[in-house]
């Protein structure tokens, strides 16, 4: 382990590769110049994976000496003894080979198809800590340096890296030379290159901003670059500081475990999260590629130009880029209601994380390494951008705004934790940020606000909310935003900051009804205990006087509590009834889903009466929306009808099916059907499919060039509910698809009541195979397997993997996570057989 308090500091790097692109090795030459505040007789890096060739050490004016080193796998370090203890300017000259291996991680191998051709391409991903499996380093973020990159490769390949290429001579050997500019002093996972047949397309307003793609993808990349191009420039003018690189690259990876990278001036995308195909991708595809260019784009501020001194500071970064990533969409496409989308798909999910027992703050504690993972990235990503979201509505957007220009100056080109960026919100607000973020970060969990009244008096209770028993007596300084109304409908808004077990305030005399938690800004859940209030919030909700936020804040804090424990499902099932006229989207898309899992993971009994009003909820929609496309639907409506098609056609409505199966026959037939019902209609053909259903699937999705149409294919061949069909699927997931896409499939297979039951058994026949693919796909398997299909066998599954984590402690946070999940719904479904 490379200490993070090293009195040896990096200050430049000049690296040399030579790769093999057909025997996918590479030999590598790491000039590193570094500085030592004291006298050493060692330098420590990382390595991983490197044969190392040769170790030479200089001083200033001296002749290079062979040094002896030492290389500890298990450490992942490379130690390299010098001739005497020395401190000032060191220089080390390293000679090492490695392999451009298939691991999505380091410098890795991947492939494009287009226009019936194959493309080799090899790239880099090296967050959090993979730059030592292609150079050896100081691989923390602590450790800033510039870097200058230089290839040897044959002459038809393209190179890419962080800055533009300086200078390109032909050499010997049919080959070249490429190397590139200095970077600006950065760490070692922000480095980037990227070696293959590429071509750029440069945008027309913009020309530092660029797109990498191979032939035929030209047009497929425009959408993206133009989006690009916008959010540069409202990240430019938001933070008024300047994008300090000369260019900016798009560049699209067809494997690629997670969704994006920020690398400095050259980022990486998934192809779906880049590519736009008008004639495949749907509204959904589309905001999010804007989502995520704008969330990478914002990284080249927080992240980039300012990094986070350790790893347990990643929110510094991540939180950031969530939380700006809906902001800029929002500012560029405010008719898309990118915030209904924010609620429902970041602050929701990461609240159902964050109410597990086992659950960690935002701020990690440790920090040495921390990884990124399906247990982490909801508090890291998603509850800290809904923190941001919940302290820019209390201090004000001004304040939080100027506070992050002054906190970006000040710390550019450098590192900074957590107090750095409360001290320039406090000094921007006059507010007390420092203790109020210290325990929304530091703190693990978040809490249930319990509210009853008394006359004019309104008392408050605050405790952790978990959906499993934890004694906890932690409190948060919850930032309330109370709407109040009169008897005759006028409203106003009261905040005060709570910050005790029970507080109390006075509502005033003329208070008819109120709501805490207006427009679910804030990070914290809601019981009524006042039942007298509750009744008038219901008929608030029938007569729509409630924002749709706050409607589907009040449905998803009841559904928590009877997740938790403390509502019965019928009373919760009582409760929707005064949503039956709901017409807001959000609010309609959140009953349904909630429906349907209830649905799959309650007794026969429920199970019975949830697709009864789910059946209601879905005829009434629809035949007020509609079931295909019109020309005058807004985002929202295409949204929410590209879901509920699907449930529609799985509850058998005959409007539906008549609906999907005529669309469906349309594409068997080779005809264009509009996008925005494609996934619901491969859903519900799959459902009601046979043999040549699966034929079509399996050809489409093997044909296409589009990850958005192919990804789309996935999802649908998990709805099968012939035995035979779904056993089919289960044998082309493990032959045809390839790794980066297993859990789409398999999720989609465990959220089907006819594969369910029998999804437990096939993992653990598998799971030899499945643990080899890259770790957060593997966990994303676990979490869609293990809390639904082995309900009502906890004992073998728990006994299979305390034998399991004994031997290994490959996805340890995710089965600890997906067992508590499975605990969740096993007490539900335990609940619902005996009427509870």
């Amino acid at each position: 382990m490379v200490s993070t308090d090293n009195p040896v500091r990096p200050l430049q790097y000049r690296i040399t590769l030579e790769p093999d692109m057909v025997n996918h090795r590479f030999a590598g030459t790491a000039e590193i110049l570094l500085t030592a505040d004291r006298k050493s007789d060692r330098i420590q890096l990382n390595a991983l994976d490197l044969s190392i060739g040769r170790c030479r050490y200089g001083k200033k004016d001296s002749h290079p000496v062979d040094c002896r080193f030492c290389v500890d796998p298990a450490d992942e370090t490379l130690t390299i003894y010098l001739p005497e203890a020395v401190d000032g300017e060191i220089s080390l000259t390293i000679d090492y080979y490695g392999e451009i291996t298939q691991s999505m991680a380091g410098f890795y191998r991947s492939r494009y198809s287009s226009g019936g051709q194959t493309y080799p391409i090899a790239v880099t991903q090296f967050q959090e800590s993979d730059a030592r499996r292609a150079f050896p380093c100081m691989d923390h973020p602590v450790h800033k340096a510039a870097f200058e990159l230089a290839f040897l490769i044959d002459r038809k390949w393209t190179v890419i890296a962080n800055t533009p290429v300086r200078t390109e001579t032909e050499t010997e050997n049919a080959k070249k030379k490429v190397e590139f500019e200095k970077t600006p002093v950065m760490s070692t996972y922000l480095l980037f290159f990227g070696i293959g047949d590429f071509n750029f397309i440069i945008d027309d307003l913009d020309r530092r901003v660029r797109a990498a793609t191979v032939a035929g993808m030209e047009s497929a990349v425009r959408y993206g670059l133009a989006f690009a191009r916008k959010s540069l420039h409202y990240c430019e003018a938001y933070y008024d500081i300047a994008f300090p690189l000369p260019k900016l690259d798009l560049i699209a990876v067809p494997d690629f475990a997670f969704g994006a990278m920020e690398n400095w001036g050259a980022i990486t995308f998934r192809e779906n999260l880049l590519l736009y195909y008008p004639k495949i991708t749907d509204i959904d595809g589309e905001e999010r590629i804007c989502e995520v260019i704008a969330h990478e784009m914002v990284h080249q501020w927080f992240g980039n130009l300012v990094t986070p001194s350790d790893w347990k500071y990643l929110w510094l970064n991540e939180s950031f880029a969530t939380y700006f990533g809906y902001g800029v969409v929002d500012h560029y496409h405010p008719e898309w209601r990118v915030w209904d989308t924010f609620v429902e798909s970041q602050t929701e999910p990461a609240m159902s994380r964050d109410g597990l027992t086992d659950t960690t703050p935002i701020e990690i504690p440790g920090g040495h390494h921390v990884v990124i993972n399906v247990s982490t990235a909801p508090i890291i990503y998603s509850k800290g951008g809904s923190i941001l979201r919940q302290i820019e509505e209390f201090i004000g957007t001004e304040a939080f705004q100027n506070g992050l220009r002054n906190y970006l100056k000040k710390h550019a080109y450098a590192c900074a934790d957590s107090p750095d960026l409360w001290n320039a919100l406090e000094a921007a607000s006059g507010r007390p940020i420092s203790a109020i973020m210290k325990r929304w970060v530091e703190q693990a969990g978040h809490p249930l606000v319990t509210a009853s009244r008394k006359g004019d008096r309104l008392t408050l209770r605050q405790q952790r909310f978990t959906f499993m028993p934890h004694e906890s007596e932690t409190v948060w300084p919850v930032p309330l935003v109370i709407r109040v109304w009169d008897a005759e409908g006028n409203d106003r808004v009261i905040t005060d900051n709570f910050d005790a077990a029970e507080m109390s305030l006075d509502l005033g005399p003329d208070v008819y009804a109120y709501k805490i938690n207006d427009r679910q800004a804030g990070f914290y859940r809601v019981t009524y205990e006042d039942t007298d209030n509750w009744k008038k919030l219901c008929g608030m909700v029938e007569k729509k006087v409630l924002s749709p936020l706050d409607r589907w804040g009040l449905a998803n804090d009841r559904y928590a509590l009877v997740k938790a424990d403390q509502l019965d499902v019928e009373t919760f099932l009582d409760d929707l009834a005064h949503f039956s006229g709901e017409e807001s989207p959000l609010t309609l898309s959140a009953i349904c889903g909630t429906l349907f899992q209830l649905h799959l993971v309650s007794d026969a009994s429920v199970r019975e009466r949830t697709a009864t009003l789910e059946k209601a909820f879905l005829e009434n929609c629809l035949a007020r929306i509609g079931h295909l496309p019109r020309p005058d639907d807004n985002h929202a409506i295409l949204r929410l009808k590209n879901t509920i098609l699907w449930h529609a056609a799985f509850f058998e409505l005959p409007d539906a099916k008549k609906a999907v199966q005529e669309q469906f026959d349309r594409l068997y037939q080779g005809r264009p059907i509009d996008p925005n019902t494609a996934r619901s209609v491969m859903q519900a053909a799959a459902f009601a499919g046979d043999e040549k259903t699966f034929d079509w699937l399996t050809s489409r999705f093997e044909s296409s060039e589009s990850e958005h149409e192919r990804l789309n294919v996935l999802r649908a061949l998990g709805c099968f509910r012939r035995p035979h069909l779904i056993e089919k699927v289960r044998e082309f997931i493990l032959k045809s698809v390839p790794s980066r896409n297993m859990f789409i499939p398999i999720a989609a297979l465990a959220a089907n009541p006819y594969a369910s039951e029998t999804m437990w058994d096939w993992f653990t026949d598998n799971v030899e195979e499945l643990q080899q693919i890259h770790p957060i796909i593997f966990e994303r398997v676990i979490s869609a397997i293990v809390p639904v299909c082995g309900l009502d066998r906890a004992d073998e599954v728990d006994a299979f993997f305390a034998a399991y984590t004994k031997e290994t402690d490959l996805a340890a946070a995710a089965i600890r996570m997906s067992l508590e999940k499975r605990d969740i719904y096993r007490r539900l479904r335990e609940r619902s057989r005996s009427g509870g």
